[in-house]
């Protein structure tokens, strides 16, 4: 194995490592704690130790590629970029753009963490394009995904079984210092409380996700390429029986997340892997999906499938799905920014719409609202390039193939004598997947979970330990690729498989989030690249791929100072705050210091500053607040949620008299009210805020407008169907009575 051939079995070793490595820890935090980031200075990491072995990789070559070609091979090298690769540019790009608006006019600090999580995604997918050039390593590469789907559904019923139930019984024994050890408080009886209670009852497995829907749109498609691998090799009953047991733990844990759209999406896979795979024969899907039809209405007849969920859940998607097309109508061009859905979408949020979600639960709308128009076009050009490509798709040809169409003496110089191609890695892939869970230790740790302790915070109800996946994981993993060994060395991974794969993961993602979280994303880019394994590479320019790795060198510099160094640091100082109460503050300026687009340690310190003026109400202390309260507001403007506790903090202000009933602060109450009309401009179908907009008219004496506000609170209180989102008793009897009058 030569030097070039020894760097690419250790980029794809690092490749298998990185992939198997993200969704071994929660995905759905990096837009506000930057939890990828680590992942994502390992992909230009990457990205630039292959254009630096490739750009040299022809020194030695003889001096011309064909005759009249007039270049020589010095010159060039071979590379796989088509309209495909070039509309994943576009698509980074455009998320870029919207990224320098958001920095600019929304909240910078997500905006720029989802950018940089779009940017190893897009390394991933060109990367892989690159780097795996034989069957064999795709099989391989494949092989350890459906691994990694494996140990993650074993782990997923060993949760539901015992985790889930611990955590609960916890939770019973001491509710409330089960919610402080997690970071939360809602006060007894409250709506809050109670939807926490529900939540935290469910039996539904995470894994190491913090939703149920993003481990069931990871678990889809690779059931969907086992069942396929299982129908490609009937005839060797032992390896076929060896793939039906590893389908059977996904299939499980998948049931067990009741994802519908994950569900339906592997239903569907399911029932056209014969053809797909066979490429004939539609009796045998038409009889999976008459079973499938016939199961499901038994399990409704029996109450094992609420119906009336089923029907709310789908309502609820095309409420959300209304609103963003508001948003895109007042964003067509650059979007809201990524990481910005959520503050930007209560402005659009109907009065009967249940929650504030964090995207629109459709993969093109997700893009739509978040980068613009352009970016929508680009993922579709993406999609419809990858559908032409796949129609018309070839056997697999790699670059050393190309190389010896160019000089035949390298094909002569050759032994024939060997079975396996001098350039195939699929050991190197292999063992970077049993890296890779070691690997996600480490950068797991970098994430939210404080320094010295391997945990991860699974959605707002429990915490667990990583080192459980891991355990767990590494051996099922391991006793999976045993399993599919025989496949990967000399099996076949059909043609249409991955592009099947693709159609289930997109129908689980046109009513699931997921396509910016690196975790189920990851296994996205990775099945279209290897749905394009028939493209051949081309012979390019070297001067491009200097120019390549001068762009890499720009996004490490980039990446490092706008979010890897800062956020870093920042969550460091945020975590010394709450070790160190007494010394609180001065972690809190240190974090707002080493990141100046987080809006987090400005709030905190707004917070905190209001609470010491409140025991000690000095000019200074109060000042200080203002300033921490206005810097909170330039970093996240457009969220409703700033401005209510904003107007919150301005609220304890004012109610704040000396003895003889003088404010301490009397431009509290303006800045009360001007804060909580920004907070119902950004939110007007709340009925709470609402209410608090209207209390603060009461208390600045303008009695028409708090009336005009107490009615539209009781409208969209009557209108909301959500307790959660409902006035108090007593607030609600109060403005009728002011209605009254």
């Amino acid at each position: 194995m030569n030097g070039s051939q020894k760097m690419r079995s250790w980029l794809l070793f690092a490749i298998a490592a990185l992939l198997v490595s993200r969704p071994l820890y929660p995905s759905e935090s990096a837009a506000t704690h930057g939890d990828g980031l680590s992942a994502v200075v390992l992909w230009i990491a990457l990205a630039a130790f292959w254009l630096l072995g490739a750009v040299g990789r022809h020194k030695h070559s003889p001096p011309s590629l064909g005759e009249g070609s007039g270049v020589k091979a010095a010159s060039r090298f071979p590379l796989r970029f088509r309209w495909i690769d070039a509309a994943v540019l576009i698509l980074v790009v455009c998320y870029g753009a919207s990224t320098l608006w958001a920095v600019g006019h929304g909240t910078p600090r997500p905006a720029l963490n989802v950018f940089w999580e779009w940017v190893a995604l897009g390394l991933c997918f060109l990367l892989a394009r690159q780097l795996i050039e034989t069957p064999r390593e795709a099989r391989a590469m494949a092989a350890v995904m459906i691994s990694l789907a494996v140990a993650l559904s074993v782990y997923g019923i060993c949760q539901r079984k015992y985790e889930l139930p611990a955590s609960l019984e916890k939770y019973r024994a001491d509710p409330d210092r089960a919610l402080r050890d997690a970071g939360l408080w809602y006060p007894p009886d409250s709506p809050q409380r109670k939807l926490f209670e529900d939540r935290l009852a469910g039996d539904e497995p995470m894994a190491t996700f913090a939703l149920t829907n993003s481990l069931a749109g990871f678990l889809a498609p690779w059931l969907v390429v086992l069942a396929g691998i299982a129908c490609s090799d009937l005839r060797n009953r032992k390896r076929t029986l060896g793939t039906i047991v590893l389908v059977a733990p996904i299939a499980l844990c998948l049931f067990f997340t009741h994802s519908r759209s994950g569900c339906v999406a592997a239903l569907l896979g399911i029932a056209l892997v014969w053809p797909v795979v066979r490429g004939k024969g539609w009796k045998i899907p038409l009889a999976i999906l008459l079973l499938a039809t016939a199961l499901v209405g038994v399990a409704a007849a029996l109450g094992k499938i609420d119906r009336e969920t089923a029907v709310k859940s789908f309502g609820y998607r095309l409420q959300y799905w209304r609103s963003s097309i508001e948003m895109i109508a007042d964003h067509p061009w650059l979007g809201c920014g990524p990481g910005n859905f959520q503050a930007e979408y209560t402005r659009y949020k109907l009065p009967e719409a249940s929650e504030e979600i964090a995207d629109p639960h459709n993969f093109l709308l997700e893009i739509w609202t978040n980068a613009g128009t352009p970016a929508a076009l680009a993922m579709l050009a993406v999609l419809g390039c990858f559908a032409w490509n796949v129609v018309g798709g070839r056997g697999p040809v790699t670059s050393g193939q190309l190389e010896e169409r160019a000089n035949p003496q390298i094909k002569n110089s050759r032994s024939p004598a060997s079975n396996f191609p001098p350039n195939d890695c699929w050991l190197f892939v292999l063992a970077g997947g049993a890296a890779g869970f070691l690997l996600s230790l480490p950068l797991g740790m970098l994430g939210e979970a404080p320094p010295g302790a391997i945990a991860v915070r699974l959605g707002p109800f429990v915490k667990i330990p990583l080192a459980t996946a891991v355990l767990i994981g590494l051996p099922t993993a391991a006793a999976a690729v045993a399993l599919l060994f025989g496949w990967i060395r000399d099996g076949r991974l059909p043609r249409l498989l991955p592009a099947l794969a693709v159609a289930v993961m997109l129908v689980n993602l046109l009513a699931a989030g997921g396509i910016s979280l690196s975790g189920v994303a990851g296994s996205f880019w990775l099945l279209m690249v290897l749905g394009l394994q028939s493209e051949p590479p081309r012979l390019v320019r070297s001067i491009w791929g200097w120019a390549a790795l001068v762009a890499m060198a720009a996004l490490a510099v980039a990446c490092y100072y706008s979010a890897y160094s800062p956020v870093l640091e920042c969550q460091a100082h945020l975590q010394a705050a709450e070790r160190h109460p007494s010394h609180a503050e001065k972690h809190l300026r240190a974090a707002a210091a080493t990141d100046p687009w987080a809006a987090e340690p400005r709030r905190r310190l707004a917070a905190i500053n209001l609470e010491a003026w409140m025991q000690f109400p000095q000019k200074e202390t109060y000042l200080r607040f203002e300033r921490a309260a206005a810097n909170f507001a330039r970093r996240a403007p457009n969220a409703s949620q700033t401005w209510e506790n904003i107007g919150d903090w301005y609220a304890l202000a004012a109610a704040k008299t000396d003895r003889a009933g003088n404010r301490y602060a009397p431009d509290a109450v303006k800045k009360m009210l001007d804060a909580y009309r920004r907070s119902v401009e950004l939110y007007p179908n709340s009925a709470p805020n609402r209410a608090k907009l209207a209390d603060a008219y009461l208390a600045s004496g303008e009695r028409e407008a708090y009336r005009r506000e107490a009615e539209a609170a009781l409208r969209l209180d009557e209108a909301t169907p959500h307790a959660d989102k409902k006035l108090p008793e007593s607030t609600r009897e109060r403005f009728e009575a002011a209605v009254d009058k």
